[in-house]
């Protein structure tokens, strides 16, 4: 009875263990998102080079023309558009995380806003792997939206 009694202890150590490193890392993929948008803001390209692999892929469904239209580029390419004199604002409305074995998703609905006023919403969808230790943006695929953002904000 009292061996039944340490493993069952045991074995109840080892689940506790392992959701407190489920909220850590989601923690940590919630930071590097969260980075990235503070990249955005501040037009930073260290920060984004922190952040985001300069080969990974950016992805983009714009379905506020008809038909829908997508485009790719890198995260290189973004570099240069960080000089400009325009502002960004990315605020997501909710940020919901999956994770496993070294590869998660950020699904982030947003509303963006170009020099102070409403550019659009929709949703972001980050892949990231783990490189070193630490969490690293390799893809961003988003929608750019005018339509729907109630809805959007609303999910929350």
């Amino acid at each position: 009875m009292k061996n039944l009694f340490i493993i069952l202890l045991f074995a109840i150590s080892f689940d506790s263990f392992s959701q407190e490193t489920t909220k850590s890392e989601v923690a940590a993929v919630k930071t590097v998102v969260n980075r990235f948008f503070e990249s955005l803001e501040k037009q930073d390209t260290v920060l984004l080079k922190e952040v985001a692999f300069m080969e990974g892929q950016i992805w983009t469904m714009n379905n506020t023309v008809s038909p829908a239209r997508h485009r790719m580029r890198f995260f290189k390419d973004d570099l240069k558009t960080f000089q400009s004199k325009n502002s960004y604002h990315e605020e997501a409305y909710s940020m919901e995380v999956k994770i496993h074995e070294g590869i998660a998703m950020a699904w982030v609905p947003y509303e963006f806003r170009l020099n102070g006023e409403f550019s659009h919403c929709g949703v972001d969808v980050f892949t990231l792997i783990r490189n070193e230790g630490s969490w690293k943006i390799i893809n961003l695929s988003y929608t750019i939206d005018k339509k729907g953002c109630d809805e959007l904000e609303s999910k929350e």
